[in-house]
C-alpha cells in the first residue's frame, strides 16, 4: 500500500510540477510565543516562517482545504526545524481529523488532523485567527495583499478540550517557501500517532519530493 501512495503522489507531482498538494502559497515570516509549556515550544520569541497554502489548489477565492503550515528553525531534534502542517477541519473528536473546505483564510479552525504523542497523552495542535482579524477570502491573492495575521494556536486534548498554547504573529513576506516535512522534522520526545498512519504520510511526503522538477 505505502508504495501505491509513493507512486501516486510521485505522479502528481510530476503532473503538477509542484507539490502534490498544496502546489502554491504565499510565504511569510514572524515570531511565535508560547502561552503554555503543552508542546516544546521555544523559550521567549522564535522566528518562523511560514506558508498559506490551497490544498487541491482551486482558483481564485474558490473554497479549498487551507494549509498553514510552519516552520520554527532550531526547535527540532538535534538543533533541526520543527515543521508543522495545519489544515482547515473541525474542532469536535472527529471533525478535528477530516480536512473541511474553507472560503476565508481567517475563519473556522486549522488543525493537525494526526495528534502528536508526547509521553502518555495525545495531543492535537490547532489554530484559529485572532477574534480581531478580518475577513480574508480564500485566494491567493488576498493572502499575498495582507500584511499582518495573527493566530492562537491551540492544542486539544482527547476529551475534546482547546487550551491556548502559542501566538503566531506574521509581518513580514517571505521569500522562497522551505522544503516542509511534518512527518521528519520534529522536537525530541514528540511522535505523531497512529504509527499506520505516520508510515503512510511519509511515503506520500517522500513521493511528492520525488516528483517534482
Amino acid at each position: 500500500m505505502t508504495d501505491l501512495v509513493s507512486a501516486g503522489f510521485r505522479g502528481l507531482a510530476a503532473l503538477r510540477r509542484a507539490p502534490a498538494f498544496h502546489p502554491a502559497g504565499v510565504v511569510l515570516r514572524g515570531e511565535l510565543r508560547a502561552v503554555a509549556d503543552d508542546l516544546p515550544w521555544p523559550s521567549g520569541p522564535a522566528p518562523v516562517v511560514a506558508r498559506l497554502s490551497k490544498g487541491a489548489g482551486t482558483p481564485g477565492r474558490l473554497p479549498d482545504a487551507l494549509g498553514l503550515a510552519l516552520r520554527i528553525p532550531g526547535a527540532g531534534r538535534d538543533g533541526g526545524p520543527w515543521d508543522i502542517l495545519l489544515t482547515t477541519a473541525g474542532r469536535g473528536h472527529l471533525g478535528r481529523m477530516l480536512p473541511r473546505p474553507s472560503a476565508a483564510w481567517t475563519r473556522g479552525a486549522y488543525c493537525s488532523l494526526m495528534p502528536y504523542r508526547r509521553a502518555d497523552r495525545l495531543v492535537w495542535l490547532g489554530a484559529w485567527a485572532a477574534e480581531s482579524s478580518p475577513r480574508i477570502e480564500a485566494s491567493l491573492a488576498a493572502a499575498g495583499a495582507t500584511r499582518r495575521w495573527e493566530f492562537v494556536l491551540r492544542t486539544g486534548r482527547e476529551d475534546g478540550r482547546w487550551c491556548d498554547s502559542a501566538v503566531l504573529t506574521l509581518t513580514e513576506p517571505g521569500g522562497e517557501a522551505p522544503a516542509l516535512d511534518p512527518m521528519r522534522n520534529r522536537p525530541a520526545g514528540v511522535e505523531i500517532a497512529p504509527e499506520w498512519l505516520v508510515r503512510v504520510r511519509e511515503r506520500a511526503y517522500a513521493g511528492s519530493r520525488a516528483g517534482r522538477p
